[in-house]
């Protein structure tokens, strides 16, 4: 059985490792971006050589000094993105080491509280086993029982007549007329109207046999009513004998000494919850961080490095260059042709450097989405509470699966949600004034056997007294 907080951590470290892939990606994304505007920059240079050799004329001249004019401003944007990309950078690493700093104090008060935990579910069951044969304890643990037992079979009913309400209510509530006079409170103290609206009420009425059918109807609704609020009765009485065995519980753990053992493992609780919070806040930083990175270095193409690019080719794009290079190419200087021939191999590899781009980008979005995929599962695991101790899953091969798969792109991170659900065991019950540890369980007091750990109170005196740890 994996318990909650090694599923915990599996969940981290699938979070880390896709982090550290992304910054793997994006380390290349901008190395290639970095080439793609060195290669771009270097076909400006020959552009200008090129323009500088073949003609002397004052065309070619205003030529030259516009290309110089273009790499100028594309080195002054490369500077500035290179220094805001690496501060950008800088600030998502330090973000990310946060994590890792609140994640490393949250496991040692993890296992500070398992610890604690632990040997408070001791203590309780050597004082369990004191007690097991107690009159008060058998009476009280009788009350409870019954008053258990008579909660469940009266829910039952009343849900019984909740779905027969929800069933033999659509003929009433699909006959208009019949709707607009129970609307109206025809045949009750609450009707009022003039003698010539009231007329033609009773004559529709009679039209509907109303009266008859208004009677059945409210009856059809009354019933699972009271029902349910004799229901909320037997919950309050149950409530009150849980609380009775509570306190039977507690009196005896205090009277034992294990007071100081409860306060241990509320405050290891308290500062693991302190940890949670700061991983929290760590990963909310993280995702600002990740944001003003993605915004600076051009992870939507408005970025610095963007601007430079569309620059260099808003220039390659223009009239005079293309008809620069045609003439040049028709050239029989060899210096000429050589110019010619770096161009041609700089343009095929700036080509190759867009698609390196492109591609890199594709991976680093693909990969962005899963990371925050890790990240939403992760945030429903904790707000289900699964991370306390006690609980766990019984499905470790399963989770260990969907997480691979995550991590290779073919499972979405949804499903680890579903798997977790599935495979999560609750803590079980025990002695003392419990505390709700989440995973759906109820926050009131728990005693042995007791339906809140899906059990039943009853069977031989031995399983009657075992406990899981109540804190």
């Amino acid at each position: 059985m994996l318990s909650g907080f090694e599923a915990q951590q599996s969940i981290d470290q699938a979070y880390a490792q896709l982090r550290n892939e992304e910054a793997r990606l994006d380390s290349g994304l901008r190395a290639a971006s970095d080439d793609a505007a060195r290669l771009r920059q270097e076909r400006l240079n020959q552009l200008k050589a090129l323009a500088e050799l073949k003609f002397q004329r004052l065309q070619s001249g205003a030529l030259a000094r516009d290309l110089d004019a273009a790499e100028q401003r594309v080195k002054e944007l490369l500077e500035r993105a290179r220094a805001d990309v690496g501060a950008a950078a800088r600030r998502r690493d330090d973000a990310h080491q946060a994590i890792l700093s609140a994640e490393a104090t949250r496991n040692d008060c993890a296992a500070a509280l398992e610890a604690a935990a632990g040997e408070l579910k001791s203590f309780e069951t050597g004082v369990a086993a004191r007690y097991a044969a107690d009159a008060d304890w058998l009476a009280l643990k009788q009350d409870a029982e019954t008053a258990q037992k008579t909660h469940d079979e009266a829910e039952k009913k009343t849900k019984q007549a909740e779905d027969d309400r929800e069933k033999k209510k659509v003929p009433y509530e699909g006959d208009r007329l019949f709707m607009y006079l129970w609307r109206r409170k025809l045949g009750t103290s609450e009707y009022a109207s003039g003698f010539l609206v009231r007329w033609v009420d009773e004559w529709v009425a009679r039209l509907v046999n109303y009266h008859e059918a208004r009677a059945n109807y409210a009856t059809l609704n009354e019933i699972p009513a009271r029902l349910r609020a004799h229901v909320e009765g037997l919950a309050a009485g149950l409530e009150a004998a849980k609380q009775r065995v509570a306190a039977f519980q507690q009196e005896k753990i205090a009277a034992a000494g294990g007071v100081p053992l409860q306060r241990k493992a509320a405050d290891a609780k308290a500062a693991l919850e302190a940890a949670e919070a700061e991983v929290s806040r760590a990963h909310q930083a993280f995702n600002a961080a990740e944001a003003q990175y993605r915004t600076v270095a051009d992870m939507g193409q408005k970025g610095v490095y963007a601007q430079a690019i569309d620059l260099m080719v808003e220039n390659d794009s223009r009239d005079d260059i293309a008809t620069l290079f045609r003439e040049a190419a028709r050239t029989k200087s060899g210096e000429d042709r050589a110019i010619v021939e770096k161009i041609d191999q700089l343009t095929k590899g700036i080509a190759a450097a867009d698609r390196q781009v492109a591609q890199l980008r594709g991976s680093l979005v693909e990969v962005s989405q899963r990371r925050a995929e890790i990240e939403r599962a992760r945030a429903e695991f904790l707000q289900r509470g699964y991370n306390y101790p006690g609980g766990g899953f019984g499905n470790e091969a399963a989770i260990h699966d969907v997480l691979g798969g995550i991590l290779q792109g073919v499972i979405k991170g949804a499903v680890l949600g579903q798997v977790l659900q599935q495979g999560y065991r609750g803590p079980s019950p025990g002695w003392g004034a419990p505390t709700d540890w989440g995973g759906g369980r109820s926050s009131g007091p728990v005693f042995p056997g007791s339906l809140d750990d899906g059990g039943s109170m009853g069977g031989d005196g031995g399983d009657d007294f075992s406990t899981g740890g109540s804190f």
